[in-house]
């Protein structure tokens, strides 16, 4: 039971540090709010300042603002809305889209930002995002038409290529002649903001592009990021007035946001999940696994962590995203006694297993101690490696690791992205069935319909549900606090939100 991971002693300790909070942290009117400036309270910085490596959510928020897309991420079907791009048409007998960009867009220079540009954009995309790429394979031929057209050619039928557009960030053609360090350092804006100043790991400011192409629907001259990784001191941050907008509040402080200050996003585009390494022992065994997933209480875990702030468990995929259906097949119960037979059963009956996590979107120490606790009463030994993000994706990117709790954010509005993303980096990593995880996005790519989007889909979840593949535990929402005078903020589903749609008024 959730109990024996939350020991008096522990409550105890908690409720003490509420009260405290409570008591020396008064709720006071923002101070941060200045003429046209916002202030943000982020538990993390950016993982780069090149779009080549986006990969956390904090770059979801910071490269579209200071590079442009074709097309902009929304919640209502298909997912995506113009962009840089004001129109386009698609022929389905050359399976070719032209796209016609809007006349009017500049870099943060003056300069006009051209198909030339797009073209070069989206082949750097495709040879040298990180994680995109894939979403970018059909893509056979880009070329400019003229300086307003792009003529994009694919190799065939592809319900992933649209989607993809999200990521490919707008940079001028051969980004002026430098490399990639040298352009990033000092980058040539072509979204609503142009980088002003930044500390890695401290501090952020952006000021706004006059020459956006929509520049004067833009509300703030200037947004400043300060990194606070504590949830308590982003908490203190906000209630002092330090910070406008505080980032990821921990469900056990959402009582100390005044309702009217607080921004729910529910559902969110998350799942809670335990990411195994099944290349090695014990989870290269199906039986260690599925003792791992019947392991888990997750209605105890929903109830006691996120009371009326969760989904049930759906799958791998999130909900809030088009197209997301769950599993049809097997079962994410819970099941002590089928736990501990599964892992007798396995090669390993009593393995020892590190357990790590970073204390970041969602994952804390409380349900990091929770689920220690659950797993420990099926017969596992688990030993916890806590640490910063960076350092604990680090170790998992070099295989040192038994399985990881993390809070996976979908950066797509469609479950396009994250089934791309699943598919190339996830799945190499965990060692999943690559071979039956791409079958199913390869029918997913091509269907001819909704249907059979959504049989894909299904096909992948049931295909993660029967072998135990990866374990989610639950979908959690996201709680922002939003200081009173701060207007337009709006967050999709995946939980990034546009600085350019929002504005202060004292």
């Amino acid at each position: 039971m959730l109990t024996k991971a939350l020991p008096h002693s522990f409550r105890g300790r908690l409720v003490v540090a509420a009260a405290a909070l409570l008591l020396t942290l008064p709720v006071a009117p923002s101070a941060a709010l200045a003429d046209g400036t916002l202030t943000i309270g982020r538990p993390a910085d950016v993982s780069a300042m090149s779009v080549f490596s986006h990969s956390t959510i904090e770059d979801e928020i910071v490269h579209p603002m200071l590079f442009d897309t074709l097309v902009y991420g929304s919640k209502d079907d298909p997912g995506y809305v113009p962009g840089l791009a004001e129109s386009w048409d698609f022929d389905s007998a050359s399976n070719s889209y032209v796209f016609k960009l809007r006349a009017n867009a500049a870099f943060s220079d003056g300069s006009p930002v051209t198909a030339a540009d797009v073209v070069y954009s989206l082949s750097a995309a495709k040879e040298k995002s990180q994680n995109y790429k894939g979403m970018l394979a059909g893509m056979t031929a880009a070329e400019a038409v003229d300086d307003h057209t792009v003529k994009v050619t694919l190799a065939g039928p592809d319900n992933i290529f649209m989607s993809g557009l999200i990521w490919v960030y707008v940079l001028p053609e051969n980004m002026n002649g430098k490399d990639a360090d040298a352009f990033f350092a000092e980058p040539l804006a072509s979204g609503p903001f142009a980088l002003d100043a930044w500390t890695p790991g401290s501090s952020m400011s952006l000021v706004r592009n006059p020459h956006y192409w929509n520049a004067a629907e833009t509300g703030l001259d200037r947004v400043d990021m300060k990194i606070i990784q504590g949830d308590n001191e982003r908490l203190a941050a906000f209630q002092s007035g330090d910070i406008d907008i505080y980032e990821n509040v921990r469900f056990d402080f959402i009582d100390q946001i005044p309702e009217a200050q607080r921004h729910i996003v529910s559902p969110t585009a998350r799942t809670m999940f335990l990411f195994t390494n099944n290349y090695k022992p014990p989870f290269d065994s199906i039986e260690a696994r599925k003792a791992l997933s019947y392991a888990v209480d997750r209605d105890a875990i929903g109830e006691a962590l996120w009371p009326g702030l969760s989904v049930p468990v759906q799958g791998m995929l999130m909900p809030g995203t088009t197209g997301a259906v769950p599993a049809d097949a097997g079962s994410w119960d819970f099941d002590l006694e089928t736990a501990e037979a599964a892992l007798a059963a396995s090669p390993t009956p009593k393995p020892e297993i590190t357990l790590s996590a970073a204390y970041i979107r969602g994952v804390d120490e409380v349900l990091v101690q929770a689920v220690q606790a659950q797993l420990q009463d099926a017969g596992f030994q688990v030993t916890l490696n806590v640490s910063d993000f960076n350092t604990i994706l680090g170790q998992v990117l070099n295989g040192e690791f038994d399985v990881w709790l993390l809070g996976n954010t979908t950066f797509g509005t469609t479950v396009a992205e994250m089934f791309a993303f699943y598919g190339g980096a996830f799945g190499p990593l965990g060692g999943w069935d690559l071979d039956a995880l791409g079958g199913a996005l390869e029918k997913y790519l091509v269907a001819p319909d909704a249907a059979g989007r959504e049989a894909a889909v299904r096909d992948f979840e049931n295909m993660m549900r029967e072998t135990f593949t990866a374990v989610p535990i639950g979908h959690p929402d996201t709680v922002f606090a939003i200081a009173d005078g701060v207007e337009g903020f709006e967050t999709l589903p995946t939980t990034a939100y546009r600085l350019d749609r929002i504005s202060v008024n004292r």
